[in-house]
Protein backbone atom coordinates (compact mmCIF):
# COMPACT_ATOMS: atom_id res chain seq x y z
CA UNK A 1 0.00 0.00 0.00
CA UNK A 2 1.29 3.44 -0.91
CA UNK A 3 2.21 5.73 1.97
CA UNK A 4 1.69 9.45 2.17
CA UNK A 5 5.12 10.17 0.66
CA UNK A 6 3.79 8.97 -2.69
CA UNK A 7 0.11 9.91 -2.42
CA UNK A 8 0.42 13.44 -0.99
CA UNK A 9 2.55 14.92 -3.82
CA UNK A 10 -0.08 13.95 -6.39
CA UNK A 11 -2.91 15.33 -4.28
CA UNK A 12 -1.06 18.60 -3.73
CA UNK A 13 -0.36 18.85 -7.47
CA UNK A 14 -4.07 18.34 -8.10
CA UNK A 15 -4.94 21.07 -5.59
CA UNK A 16 -2.44 23.47 -7.18
CA UNK A 17 -3.67 22.68 -10.69
CA UNK A 18 -7.32 23.18 -9.73
CA UNK A 19 -6.59 26.58 -8.17
CA UNK A 20 -4.74 27.67 -11.33
CA UNK A 21 -7.51 26.32 -13.59
CA UNK A 22 -10.41 27.84 -11.65
CA UNK A 23 -8.65 31.17 -11.29
CA UNK A 24 -7.79 31.30 -15.00
CA UNK A 25 -11.47 30.77 -15.85
CA UNK A 26 -12.70 33.49 -13.53
CA UNK A 27 -9.66 35.78 -13.68
CA UNK A 28 -11.16 38.44 -15.94
CA UNK A 29 -14.33 38.55 -13.87
CA UNK A 30 -12.64 38.68 -10.47
CA UNK A 31 -9.60 40.82 -11.28
CA UNK A 32 -10.63 42.84 -14.34
CA UNK A 33 -9.72 46.10 -12.59
CA UNK A 34 -6.64 44.87 -10.73
CA UNK A 35 -5.04 42.12 -12.88
CA UNK A 36 -1.59 42.71 -11.38
CA UNK A 37 -2.88 42.11 -7.86
CA UNK A 38 -4.79 39.10 -9.19
CA UNK A 39 -1.58 37.48 -10.39
CA UNK A 40 -0.05 37.77 -6.93
CA UNK A 41 -3.16 36.37 -5.22
CA UNK A 42 -3.42 33.42 -7.63
CA UNK A 43 0.25 32.51 -7.25
CA UNK A 44 0.07 32.60 -3.46
CA UNK A 45 -3.15 30.55 -3.35
CA UNK A 46 -1.94 27.96 -5.86
CA UNK A 47 1.56 27.20 -4.60
CA UNK A 48 2.01 28.16 -0.95
CA UNK A 49 -0.78 26.05 0.67
CA UNK A 50 0.28 22.79 -1.08
CA UNK A 51 3.91 23.37 -0.14
CA UNK A 52 2.89 24.11 3.45
CA UNK A 53 0.74 20.97 3.62
CA UNK A 54 3.67 18.83 2.50
CA UNK A 55 5.89 20.57 5.04
CA UNK A 56 3.44 19.91 7.89
CA UNK A 57 2.98 16.29 6.80
CA UNK A 58 6.57 15.46 7.69
CA UNK A 59 7.20 12.93 10.42
CA UNK A 60 9.76 10.27 11.29
CA UNK A 61 8.93 8.31 8.14
CA UNK A 62 8.45 11.25 5.78
CA UNK A 63 11.19 13.87 5.66
CA UNK A 64 11.84 16.41 2.92
CA UNK A 65 14.72 18.68 2.05
CA UNK A 66 13.42 22.02 0.76
CA UNK A 67 17.02 23.20 0.26
CA UNK A 68 16.18 26.74 1.38
CA UNK A 69 19.64 27.34 2.81
CA UNK A 70 21.33 30.13 0.88
CA UNK A 71 24.91 28.80 1.13
CA UNK A 72 26.26 32.33 0.71
CA UNK A 73 29.78 30.97 0.35
CA UNK A 74 28.65 29.17 -2.84
CA UNK A 75 27.14 32.24 -4.53
CA UNK A 76 30.35 33.16 -6.41
CA UNK A 77 30.57 29.53 -7.50
CA UNK A 78 27.11 29.17 -9.02
CA UNK A 79 25.99 32.72 -9.92
CA UNK A 80 27.82 33.12 -13.24
CA UNK A 81 27.03 29.60 -14.41
CA UNK A 82 23.37 29.94 -13.41
CA UNK A 83 22.90 33.21 -15.32
CA UNK A 84 24.36 31.80 -18.54
CA UNK A 85 22.57 28.50 -18.11
CA UNK A 86 19.24 30.26 -17.41
CA UNK A 87 19.53 32.44 -20.50
CA UNK A 88 20.30 29.44 -22.71
CA UNK A 89 17.34 27.54 -21.27
CA UNK A 90 15.04 30.56 -21.72
CA UNK A 91 15.96 30.91 -25.39
CA UNK A 92 15.67 27.16 -25.94
CA UNK A 93 12.28 26.84 -24.23
CA UNK A 94 10.95 29.77 -26.25
CA UNK A 95 12.12 28.21 -29.52
CA UNK A 96 10.68 24.84 -28.50
CA UNK A 97 7.27 26.40 -27.90
CA UNK A 98 7.44 28.28 -31.20
CA UNK A 99 8.13 24.99 -33.01
CA UNK A 100 5.11 23.41 -31.31
CA UNK A 101 2.92 26.34 -32.35
CA UNK A 102 4.11 26.04 -35.95
CA UNK A 103 3.62 22.26 -36.07
CA UNK A 104 0.11 22.63 -34.69
CA UNK A 105 -0.71 25.24 -37.32
CA UNK A 106 -1.34 28.09 -34.88
CA UNK A 107 -1.22 31.49 -36.55
CA UNK A 108 -1.08 33.72 -33.48
CA UNK A 109 1.50 32.91 -30.81
CA UNK A 110 0.54 34.22 -27.38
CA UNK A 111 3.89 34.85 -25.70
CA UNK A 112 2.22 35.77 -22.40
CA UNK A 113 0.73 32.26 -22.18
CA UNK A 114 4.25 30.88 -21.86
CA UNK A 115 4.27 32.00 -18.22
CA UNK A 116 2.15 30.06 -15.69
CA UNK A 117 0.13 33.12 -14.69
CA UNK A 118 -0.45 35.32 -17.71
CA UNK A 119 -3.74 36.96 -16.72
CA UNK A 120 -1.99 40.30 -16.38
CA UNK A 121 -2.44 40.67 -20.14
CA UNK A 122 -1.23 44.05 -21.40
CA UNK A 123 -0.78 45.55 -17.93
CA UNK A 124 2.80 46.54 -17.23
CA UNK A 125 4.23 48.22 -14.18
CA UNK A 126 5.94 47.61 -10.87
CA UNK A 127 3.22 45.39 -9.38
CA UNK A 128 2.83 43.20 -12.47
CA UNK A 129 6.64 42.90 -12.68
CA UNK A 130 6.75 41.96 -9.00
CA UNK A 131 4.06 39.33 -9.43
CA UNK A 132 5.25 37.67 -12.64
CA UNK A 133 9.01 38.12 -12.53
CA UNK A 134 9.80 37.94 -8.80
CA UNK A 135 6.98 36.33 -6.79
CA UNK A 136 5.96 33.61 -9.25
CA UNK A 137 9.45 32.05 -9.50
CA UNK A 138 9.88 32.06 -5.72
CA UNK A 139 6.59 30.36 -4.81
CA UNK A 140 6.68 27.96 -7.77
CA UNK A 141 10.22 26.83 -6.99
CA UNK A 142 9.44 26.34 -3.30
CA UNK A 143 6.60 23.99 -4.24
CA UNK A 144 7.88 22.23 -7.37
CA UNK A 145 11.63 22.07 -6.81
CA UNK A 146 11.58 22.40 -3.03
CA UNK A 147 8.76 20.09 -1.93
CA UNK A 148 7.97 17.87 -4.93
CA UNK A 149 11.53 17.26 -6.05
CA UNK A 150 12.42 16.20 -2.54
CA UNK A 151 9.46 13.79 -2.49
CA UNK A 152 10.52 12.23 -5.79
CA UNK A 153 14.06 11.74 -4.52
CA UNK A 154 12.71 9.51 -1.75
CA UNK A 155 11.43 7.03 -4.32
CA UNK A 156 13.78 7.42 -7.27
CA UNK A 157 17.23 8.52 -8.35
CA UNK A 158 18.31 11.94 -9.52
CA UNK A 159 17.55 11.55 -13.23
CA UNK A 160 13.99 10.29 -12.68
CA UNK A 161 13.34 13.00 -10.09
CA UNK A 162 14.55 15.72 -12.47
CA UNK A 163 12.37 14.34 -15.28
CA UNK A 164 9.25 14.09 -13.11
CA UNK A 165 9.82 17.58 -11.75
CA UNK A 166 9.92 18.92 -15.31
CA UNK A 167 6.80 17.02 -16.36
CA UNK A 168 4.79 18.24 -13.38
CA UNK A 169 5.95 21.80 -13.95
CA UNK A 170 4.86 21.62 -17.60
CA UNK A 171 1.47 20.14 -16.69
CA UNK A 172 0.82 22.95 -14.22
CA UNK A 173 0.99 25.37 -17.15
CA UNK A 174 -2.17 23.66 -18.39
CA UNK A 175 -1.52 23.85 -22.14
CA UNK A 176 -0.15 21.55 -24.82
CA UNK A 177 1.05 24.60 -26.79
CA UNK A 178 3.07 25.65 -23.75
CA UNK A 179 4.28 22.23 -22.60
CA UNK A 180 7.66 21.49 -24.16
CA UNK A 181 9.20 24.79 -23.06
CA UNK A 182 8.25 24.43 -19.38
CA UNK A 183 9.29 20.76 -19.53
CA UNK A 184 12.81 21.73 -20.59
CA UNK A 185 12.95 24.61 -18.12
CA UNK A 186 11.57 22.49 -15.27
CA UNK A 187 14.21 19.81 -15.80
CA UNK A 188 16.92 22.48 -16.01
CA UNK A 189 15.84 24.11 -12.74
CA UNK A 190 15.75 20.74 -10.98
CA UNK A 191 19.27 20.07 -12.28
CA UNK A 192 20.44 23.34 -10.70
CA UNK A 193 18.75 22.52 -7.39
CA UNK A 194 20.43 19.15 -7.16
CA UNK A 195 23.86 20.18 -8.43
CA UNK A 196 24.24 23.10 -6.00
CA UNK A 197 22.08 21.56 -3.25
CA UNK A 198 20.07 24.76 -2.98
CA UNK A 199 16.80 26.09 -4.38
CA UNK A 200 18.18 29.60 -4.89
CA UNK A 201 20.00 28.95 -8.20
CA UNK A 202 16.70 27.61 -9.59
CA UNK A 203 14.84 30.69 -8.32
CA UNK A 204 17.43 32.94 -9.97
CA UNK A 205 17.16 31.00 -13.25
CA UNK A 206 13.35 31.12 -13.10
CA UNK A 207 13.40 34.89 -12.46
CA UNK A 208 15.64 35.37 -15.50
CA UNK A 209 13.28 33.25 -17.61
CA UNK A 210 10.14 35.14 -16.55
CA UNK A 211 11.89 38.48 -16.97
CA UNK A 212 12.84 37.46 -20.50
CA UNK A 213 9.25 36.55 -21.42
CA UNK A 214 7.93 39.67 -19.72
CA UNK A 215 10.23 41.90 -21.75
CA UNK A 216 9.71 40.22 -25.11
CA UNK A 217 5.95 40.17 -24.62
CA UNK A 218 6.08 43.91 -23.99
CA UNK A 219 8.34 44.59 -26.98
CA UNK A 220 6.33 42.45 -29.38
CA UNK A 221 3.08 44.17 -28.40
CA UNK A 222 4.68 47.62 -28.49
CA UNK A 223 6.28 47.19 -31.90
CA UNK A 224 3.84 44.72 -33.48
CA UNK A 225 3.07 47.15 -36.30
CA UNK A 226 6.72 47.03 -37.38
CA UNK A 227 6.60 43.25 -37.95
CA UNK A 228 9.18 42.58 -35.25
CA UNK A 229 7.94 39.02 -34.70
CA UNK A 230 9.36 37.57 -37.93
CA UNK A 231 12.85 38.69 -36.93
CA UNK A 232 12.56 37.80 -33.27
CA UNK A 233 12.73 34.04 -33.79
CA UNK A 234 16.02 34.33 -35.71
CA UNK A 235 17.43 36.56 -32.99
CA UNK A 236 16.52 33.90 -30.44
CA UNK A 237 18.38 31.23 -32.39
CA UNK A 238 21.53 33.35 -32.42
CA UNK A 239 21.23 34.20 -28.73
CA UNK A 240 20.64 30.54 -27.84
CA UNK A 241 23.75 29.38 -29.70
CA UNK A 242 25.83 32.10 -28.06
CA UNK A 243 24.61 31.40 -24.52
CA UNK A 244 24.87 27.64 -25.11
CA UNK A 245 28.55 28.06 -25.96
CA UNK A 246 29.14 30.20 -22.86
CA UNK A 247 27.22 27.72 -20.70
CA UNK A 248 29.26 24.77 -21.95
CA UNK A 249 32.48 26.66 -21.27
CA UNK A 250 31.28 27.45 -17.75
CA UNK A 251 30.13 23.87 -17.23
CA UNK A 252 33.56 22.65 -18.27
CA UNK A 253 35.09 24.84 -15.57
CA UNK A 254 32.62 23.57 -12.96
CA UNK A 255 33.51 19.97 -13.80
CA UNK A 256 37.24 20.64 -13.82
CA UNK A 257 37.01 22.23 -10.36
CA UNK A 258 34.86 19.33 -9.08
CA UNK A 259 32.03 21.66 -8.04
CA UNK A 260 29.16 19.54 -9.34
CA UNK A 261 27.56 16.73 -7.36
CA UNK A 262 27.37 13.25 -8.79
CA UNK A 263 23.97 12.01 -9.89
CA UNK A 264 22.44 9.51 -7.50
CA UNK A 265 21.50 6.21 -9.15
CA UNK A 266 17.94 4.91 -9.20
CA UNK A 267 17.02 2.43 -6.50
CA UNK A 268 15.51 0.28 -9.25
CA UNK A 269 15.07 0.37 -13.02
CA UNK A 270 13.76 3.62 -14.52
CA UNK A 271 10.25 2.25 -15.33
CA UNK A 272 9.89 0.87 -11.81
CA UNK A 273 11.15 4.13 -10.25
CA UNK A 274 8.63 6.16 -12.27
CA UNK A 275 5.86 3.71 -11.38
CA UNK A 276 6.63 3.99 -7.69
CA UNK A 277 6.35 7.78 -7.89
CA UNK A 278 3.22 8.24 -10.01
CA UNK A 279 1.11 5.06 -9.83
CA UNK A 280 -1.08 6.09 -6.92
CA UNK A 281 -4.47 7.78 -6.39
CA UNK A 282 -2.96 11.24 -5.94
CA UNK A 283 -1.22 11.32 -9.29
CA UNK A 284 -4.13 9.61 -11.02
CA UNK A 285 -6.41 12.48 -9.97
CA UNK A 286 -3.85 15.08 -11.03
CA UNK A 287 -3.19 13.51 -14.44
CA UNK A 288 -6.92 12.96 -15.03
CA UNK A 289 -7.70 16.61 -14.26
CA UNK A 290 -4.97 17.73 -16.68
CA UNK A 291 -6.32 15.51 -19.47
CA UNK A 292 -9.89 16.72 -18.88
CA UNK A 293 -8.73 20.34 -18.90
CA UNK A 294 -6.92 19.86 -22.22
CA UNK A 295 -9.92 18.04 -23.72
CA UNK A 296 -12.30 20.84 -22.71
CA UNK A 297 -10.04 23.43 -24.32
Amino acid sequence: MKDKSTILPGLMLFACFMVLTVCSIGFDFAFSRIPSIGVIIVELLAFIPPAYCLYKAQDDTFQMNFRLERHTEKIPMYFGFTVKFALAVSFLSFLANVIVYVICGANDIDVSSMITTSGVGNQYGFISFLGIVILSPVVEEIFVRGALFSCFEREAGTVVSILLSGICFAMLHGSLFNFVGPLLAGCAYAFLVYMFDSIWPAILAHIINNCYYYIINYLIQLYSSFGIWKYFTYINVILFLLTLYLTLRSLESQIRLHRLRSLQPNRSTVPVAIRDCIVNPGFFIFISSFVVSIALK
